[in-house]
């Protein structure tokens, strides 16, 4: 594509020598370069992209787009708005012809449930011959082919690249998580959505946003980005939830557009009515948690407004097999309940221990930690609902990052009352162990905060550690 029709939509003038550079590939990675290449430099959080510059005009970089004036290089073109993450978005969606366009795209959002719900969604997408991608906290999947996922929402560049793979590659929907980071971060600022979801809010990410109102205002900003007739679905049935005119809702109010009742829990089941337009919609999914009432039912209601026959969408729920990470439950014959939870917010630690205590025979047993370099203030309120809603508490180390992970547990036990049953080991891998062999019949032991992860991150080192790897090797000692 001509570099003249990359910018057509900017306020950038180049040169008519400049204008008809042929691009080959937009790149903000310098290592990535080659000749043909128009590398715009970002400015990112750990390093800049300005001073790669030079590295990418080596590579062949035909031209270079920076944020001020750096090198007096004719191939270099000076954005004067100041904002190379907007004008790497809007570039990318026009040099990869807004593939959201030839897609039926759906944007789910909020503090818990992005992942559960959407795949959820895309089963019942596939199960009615909507060959479906989708991006992920877990993975991203491209044409039936997954991919492994270094953050939830990909950057500018990588998402309308991976969603014109998509359309390439004959998918014909795209359900998408949307990270609050992303909506922040101009990542899906050109993208246009059929449908968009939100699903709760409640504290997290307060080391990247200024405050709790800032963090909901970036959720919000989802509902900017919807088609002219796109549709808006917003739950209802967790605090905090936003009103917005015109949109659906699921909850269990009255008044939701889709309407929860006749919730039922047990082990490895749930069931419940979805009511909509005077219509009863029985639910039964072969999953636990109550919490996957509600994703469910999230999903339903996006499948519905997709045109997707209500009955025949609860129906194709009924095999669906669960997501890795997400009350993931680890079996080798035990008589004592495991089960490995991504929860690391204090809302979805809650809901965690909420569902165990329901499930449980006897004792709730709990390990969990936090992770470093993120939002301090959270951690003793996870200390506290853990003090509330289990029996045992194990507090041990998430991925500390850069933090000293003693230093972690203390913020942990702030929230934490004198009590028996507080065990604090820091090495994760003791930690499990120590659950495990004190869990006996009837218990229910939740191993939470990483869930599918299988690395953790110490100092700037990322090392392979699977809490469900673990679990299975220390309940296998157990077991002896």
């Amino acid at each position: 594509m001509k570099l003249q029709c990359l910018l057509e939509a900017t306020d950038i003038m180049v040169s008519d020598k400049m204008r008809e550079l042929e691009v080959s590939s937009i790149e903000e990675d310098s290592r990535k370069v080659t000749r043909g290449s128009l590398f715009v430099a970002v400015t990112g959080f750990d390093t800049d992209g300005h001073q790669y510059v030079g590295q990418a005009l080596e590579r062949g970089a035909v031209a270079v787009i920076v944020e001020h004036d750096i090198s007096k290089d004719s191939r270099v073109i000076v954005n004067h708005a100041g904002d190379n993450r907007e004008l790497l978005a809007d570039i990318s969606a026009k040099f990869f012809d807004y593939p959201w366009n030839h897609l039926i795209s759906i944007g789910i959002t909020g503090t818990n449930g992005k992942t559960s719900t959407s795949r959820m969604l895309a089963w019942i997408l596939e199960k009615h011959d909507f060959q479906t991608g989708r991006m992920g906290t877990v993975g991203h999947l491209i044409g039936g082919r997954d991919i492994t996922a270094s953050m939830t929402t990909p950057g500018a560049l990588e998402l309308s690249k991976m969603m014109n793979q998509m359309v390439t590659a004959g998918d014909r929907c795209c359900v998408m998580e949307v990270s609050s980071h992303a909506l922040a971060l101009a990542r899906v600022d050109s993208v246009r959505f059929d449908v968009g979801l939100f699903t709760n809010i409640s504290q997290d990410h307060l080391d990247f946003h200024e405050s709790m109102d800032e963090y909901f205002r970036c959720k919000m900003h989802l509902f900017d980005l919807l088609k002219p007739d796109g549709s808006a679905i917003i739950g209802t049935y967790a605090s905090g939830f936003p009103s917005l005119e015109g949109a659906d809702t699921f909850g269990t109010s009255e008044s939701d557009t889709f309407r929860i009742s006749e919730i039922s829990v047990e082990l490895g089941r749930i069931s419940f009515e979805l009511s909509l337009d005077g219509i009863q919609i029985p639910v039964l999914m072969n999953i636990a948690g109550r919490f996957n009432v509600f994703n469910a039912a999230g999903a339903l209601a996006v499948a519905v407004k997709l045109g997707i026959d209500p009955y025949s969408a609860a129906e194709s729920l009924r095999d669906f097999s669960g997501v890795p990470g997400r009350f993931e439950s680890v079996e080798l014959g035990q008589d004592f309940l495991v089960a490995i939870d991504y929860a690391h917010t204090p809302d979805a630690l809650r809901r965690i221990l909420q569902q165990a205590s329901e499930l449980t025979e006897n004792r709730v047993i709990v390990v969990f930690g936090a992770g470093g370099d993120r939002d301090v203030s959270k951690r003793p309120l996870m200390g506290q609902i853990a003090d509330s809603l289990a029996d045992i508490i194990v507090i041990t180390s998430d991925n500390p990052r850069t933090e000293d992970p003693d230093s972690i547990i203390q913020d942990i036990l702030a929230g934490i009352s004198q009590r028996d049953g507080l065990i604090v080991e820091p090495d994760r891998r003791t930690a499990i162990g120590i659950a495990l062999q004190i869990a006996v019949a009837g218990d229910v032991v939740i191993i939470a905060g990483k869930g599918h992860e299988d690395y953790q991150i110490l100092g700037k080192t990322k090392i392979h550690f699977d809490d469900r790897e673990e679990a299975s090797a220390a309940l296998k000692e157990v077991l002896k």
